[in-house]
């Protein structure tokens, strides 16, 4: 069964054009246990699969090794920092950062 990732709106609609194929979240006990392969449900209307999962100590090694461009492609590294740490404050980022590579999977939006 898929697990239901829910992602603001205007992110959900960058990974369903393409735009945007790495997912952050801080390492809470749920994100921590997805693994590659697995299957979500963004906001429960699409299908992704996850390619990769990696894990970090901080936004900063976030962006150290990952592509600003796939996290926000209309962000600069400091605006997706200031971003991340407006969404989570420091408490939440000490947890570690998750970052989820996604793959929507094509699929028949009119079969009920």
């Amino acid at each position: 069964m898929a697990r239901i990732l829910w992602v603001k709106e205007q992110y959900l609609q960058q990974i369903v054009a393409g735009d945007k194929t790495i997912e952050v979240r801080v390492a809470y006990p749920n994100i921590t246990r997805l693994r590659a392969g697995d299957v979500l449900r963004l906001n429960d209307r699409h299908v992704a699969t996850i390619r990769r999962a990696a894990r970090y100590p901080s936004f900063d090694a976030l962006l150290q090794s990952e592509d600003v461009a796939s996290i926000a492609p209309r962000l600069n590294r400091q605006q997706l920092l200031d971003a991340l740490r407006a969404i989570y404050p420091a408490e939440k980022e000490a947890l570690g950062v998750v970052a989820l590579e996604l793959k929507l999977v094509e699929q028949d939006q009119t079969a009920a």
